[in-house]
């Protein structure tokens, strides 16, 4: 039993779950429409690498979206973030592969299936949040592979323009690069910089992406992949033996939205700034009530140091309908004693399960 089916049967109403990892706003109105008309087509078999209609679009938006040049041959197209995820790190995982403390808690199980030998780089705390280091040369290992996820799950760490510094030591380290970037537009302070937007991304591994968040769809199962074309070829092949295809009404919908930019970036900016409008009383509660907030620059959760046995301080607040995830899954260093928690839920659950989570950290030390 996972930890959040755990905490859901130890509480008799779910008041606050603050331990989704999804937008709790509703998909564009003009998506769902389009989905529904996808459907009056039949629902065959589409090539395991996506309708090719879609791989062009999704070539001509990645490359708008992050100033580079991109072929219909160098993208794929998956059903989710995570087969994308899976079929990256099974190419490219060669040698050490390295990933930052605090990561996302489904990169290690991956690696460590392949047999790959792991070493964790810890984040920096800096003011409210995590930070990655200034100096990224422990990222990099020779002849190896660096996950990164900028923003990030679980911080929101933010890398920036320490993207380019980073592909660029790849490059000189014969090392491989997987960038998995679903949270790219949730960035508050800074920018987001892409894998993409680097001259050597060719050279130095994969691209991975999820429409999940941007598009709050995460039930819908749609990801992609880009790198290089004969990459991509042998990435294609072993999808084809694994899942087949991705689903061929998704695909033709998210083709059609993709065509309305106005529908989607009107989505985008009216999400994010009301996201961003939470981070602020997030990180204003968090001052009060926390050790350290833990709340980064971008994405939508923050990672707050209680002081106390995070499992336990869950396990409390499941039983009075709070939900929240214990911050070991994410984190040698610095999981003891935090928590996940995500500023998408709704602002009262958000309210009332801060508040809980306080008064029972209170508790457990004594105070």
């Amino acid at each position: 039993m996972s930890f959040v089916s755990k905490a859901k049967s130890l509480a008799r109403e779910i008041r606050a779950n603050l331990g989704l990892g999804e937008p709790d706003k509703n998909p564009p109105r003009e998506l769902v429409e389009e989905l529904i008309r996808a459907t009056e087509i039949k629902p065959t078999y589409t090539p395991s690498g996506g309708i090719p209609s879609l791989r062009r679009k999704l070539a001509e938006w990645f490359s708008e979206r992050y100033n580079t040049e991109i072929s219909e041959r160098e993208v794929m197209v998956t059903p989710s973030g995570k087969a994308a995820l899976y079929l990256s790190l099974l190419y490219f995982s060669k040698g050490e592969v390295v990933l930052t403390d605090p990561t996302y808690y489904s990169y290690e199980p991956v690696v460590e299936s392949l047999g790959r030998p792991v070493r964790k780089v810890p984040l920096v705390r800096s003011g409210v949040g995590y930070s990655f280091p200034e100096d990224l040369s422990a990222l990099v290992p020779s002849k190896g592979l660096t996950v990164v996820n900028s923003p990030s799950n679980p911080t929101g760490s933010v890398l920036g323009d320490g993207m380019f510094d980073l592909v660029e030591r790849a490059w000189e380290r014969k090392s491989y690069v997987v960038s998995d970037e679903p949270y790219d537009v949730f960035v508050y302070n800074g920018k987001h910089v892409s894998f993409l937007s680097t001259p050597k991304w060719r050279e130095t591994g994969a691209f991975v992406y999820s429409f999940s968040k941007i598009l709050c769809i995460p039930g819908w199962r749609l990801g992609a992949i880009v790198a290089k074309e004969d990459v991509i070829k042998k990435l294609i092949s072993v999808a084809s033996n694994v899942y087949g295809c991705p689903c061929k009404w998704e695909q033709i919908a998210l083709e059609r939205i993709l065509e309305q930019p106005d529908v989607i970036e009107r989505h985008v900016n009216d999400m994010v700034s009301e996201y961003a409008k939470r981070r602020e009383e997030v990180i204003s509660v968090l001052k009060r009530i926390s050790d350290f907030p833990g709340v980064g620059d971008g994405s939508f959760y923050a990672f707050p140091d209680f002081g106390v046995d995070s499992e336990e301080l869950a396990l409390q607040a499941a039983k009075e309908g709070v939900i929240s995830i214990p911050g070991k899954v994410f984190s040698e260093k610095y999981g003891k004693t935090s928590l996940r928690i995500s500023f998408s839920a709704p602002p009262a659950e958000l309210k009332y399960g801060l508040e809980v989570l306080g008064s029972l950290a209170r508790g457990l030390k004594g105070h």
